[in-house]
């Protein structure tokens, strides 16, 4: 099997940075692209709802939440041989993003936790569920 790409999602849970460990792993012994994907569901909330009530969210507001995700990344991966790329957005839910994400990534390899477990027959990919 020949794995080229793995797509890890990651919430910045316990569980999910055991799950970019095992990504971590997998590409490094496959030198496979590692795309850390993590989607700011709690920024999306609020530049939703602030617009629903007709107030501009600060304008700064995705790039400030951006920021603290990259600075919490940035050093779990720093120890990678391969090339990998973060993939941080403020789109949706995980859940529904997780499934775009991966079709239009096309990864060899997605790595998700038990959390995201029920949508694996909307992914189109190998999965390795971490619990």
């Amino acid at each position: 099997m020949e794995i080229k790409k793995i797509v890890v999602c990651v919430d910045l849970t316990p569980l999910s940075l055991k799950a970019l460990e095992w990504a971590k792993s997998l590409s490094e012994k496959y030198g496979a692209e590692l795309v850390v994907f993590h989607e700011m569901e709690d920024v999306y909330t609020m530049i939703n709802t602030s617009a629903s009530f007709g107030m501009p969210a600060s304008p700064d507001l995705k790039e400030q939440a951006e920021k603290n995700v990259v600075d919490k990344l940035t050093p779990l991966l720093k120890d990678i041989e391969g090339k990998y790329r973060l993939l941080i957005e403020a789109k949706g839910k995980t859940v529904d993003r997780l499934v775009d994400v991966v079709r239009e990534e096309n990864p060899d390899l997605t790595v998700i936790t038990i959390d995201y477990e029920r949508d694996v027959p909307k992914l189109d990919s190998q999965i390795l569920v971490i619990k």
